[in-house]
């Protein structure tokens, strides 16, 4: 397959992923079918990347590159983000009784500014007459300056969501790039769009924390393809501390670095990430607070039927493979994410490395992809905003393999 057809293929792909989260959600009743069409437009995307040439390491100089077609873009992007968003902020008040998410992590990052730190993790007796917080540091931490100067928490969410469009934004190559850099744009428009404009359908912007994954998850995507041990070790461990869900990349990656006897960079990954979790999380809050987040997923089972019985629309007006095991397999679902985040990965890697002929610099970039699909695919209550970090992750990848030359690449994969 020459390079041209490989190019329509990650496109096609990339786009019939997006639209299918997306307005795909609109067709109501053909969820399903829509599902599986999603999970396979997936997993076309995957084989994409690993036959296309070496991925390029985004940079922010890059928005120097076609300024001309970004420069406006970006500020139509800013003023429709505002409007928007200041819409539907005024519209949507920040109150658990629509999602207690935000009032659970301002809460808890009041109490990090009074210096309670060993009570940050305690009951909140306020919310829900008593709820214990289940968000690791890296997830409400980012949030803490709002709440100190009192400005609405969900600001946060748009300002984090807009910079993962910056990047994504910057690494795109109009110029001497045919119709796949404007390609590109109209996929990140519709997705932005739907963000910004269909709240009312999904609640990222009003309701929810996704903001900061998505922005986390961008960044390990750019620091993945960057190669750098060290940046992929903050960024690896930011994700972890905030939603998992890239879990299941860990060992792959480890098996990735030890097939090429990278062990200074396996060193550097290693310590880099131990570190900052040590700094993040367990010295400032303790080992009993990680044992209550070990403890979550047995909770996910309970939760899950709970979903079921008060709000069953969210399993079948949403992507996720949940819809097809239904309420009374609710521990059955569960089990397969476990085995599957963790399995499939792995077992995709070992394929890959034994076979010989993908391309070897896009392996770890299309497995990370892989183990974030999976996860998603399999979670146990698929919420429509958790989706888009995916999406986002699809994106900047398209954005650093589709450039104008099939030999063009900055810095190899590590």
């Amino acid at each position: 397959m020459n390079l041209n057809r490989r190019k329509k293929l990650l496109m096609f792909s990339l786009a019939a992923e997006t639209f299918l989260v997306s307005y795909g959600l609109l067709l109501g009743l053909q969820t399903s079918l829509v599902t599986i069409l999603y999970l396979i437009s997936g997993l076309v995307f995957v084989v994409s990347v690993l036959i296309m040439p070496p991925a390029r390491f985004l940079v922010l100089k890059d928005f120097k590159k076609d300024y001309f077609i970004k420069g406006p873009l970006l500020l139509i992007m800013l003023l429709l983000a505002y409007i928007t968003a200041s819409y539907w902020l005024d519209l949507v008040p920040m109150d658990p009784d629509y999602a207690d998410m935000l009032p659970v992590i301002k809460v808890m990052n009041e109490r990090f500014l009074h210096r309670d730190w060993k009570q940050v993790y305690d009951i909140i007796p306020e919310i829900w007459q008593g709820t214990r917080p289940i968000y690791l540091p890296a997830m409400w931490l980012p949030y803490v300056v709002a709440v100190a100067y009192d400005v609405d928490m969900r600001w946060v969410t748009v300002v984090l969501v807009l910079a993962s469009f910056v990047i994504m934004l910057s690494g795109i190559r109009i110029k001497k790039n045919g119709y796949y850099g404007y390609g590109l744009m109209a996929v990140a428009a519709l997705l932005f769009w739907w963000i910004f404009a269909r709240n009312d359908i999904h609640g990222l912007v009003s309701l929810t924390e996704e903001g900061v994954v998505i922005f986390y998850f961008v960044m390990l995507t750019v620091a993945i393809i960057s190669g750098n041990p060290f940046f992929i070790g903050i960024t690896a461990s930011l994700c972890l501390l905030s939603r998992y869900s890239m879990i299941g990349w860990l060992i792959p990656y480890l098996i990735f670095l030890t097939s090429r006897k990278e062990y200074r960079k396996l060193i550097i990954f290693s310590l880099t990430g131990l570190v900052c979790i040590l700094l993040l999380f367990l010295i400032p809050f303790g080992f009993n607070v990680l044992g209550q987040m070990l403890a979550l997923p047995g909770n996910y089972i309970a939760f899950a039927r709970h979903v079921w019985t008060d709000t069953p629309e969210v399993f079948w007006l949403n992507m996720g493979l949940a819809k097809f095991f239904g309420p009374h397999r609710v521990a059955i679902l569960h089990g397969t994410l476990m085995i599957m985040t963790f399995g499939i990965p792995v077992l995709f890697m070992w394929f890959c490395l034994v076979q010989k002929k993908w391309n070897f610099h896009n392996i770890n970039l299309a497995c990370f992809k892989l183990s974030v699909l999976v996860f998603y695919q399999f979670i146990d209550v698929p919420y429509g905003y958790l989706f888009y970090t995916c999406s986002f992750v699809s994106l900047i990848i398209a954005a650093s393999l589709l450039t104008s030359s099939s030999g063009e690449s900055l810095l190899k994969l590590g």
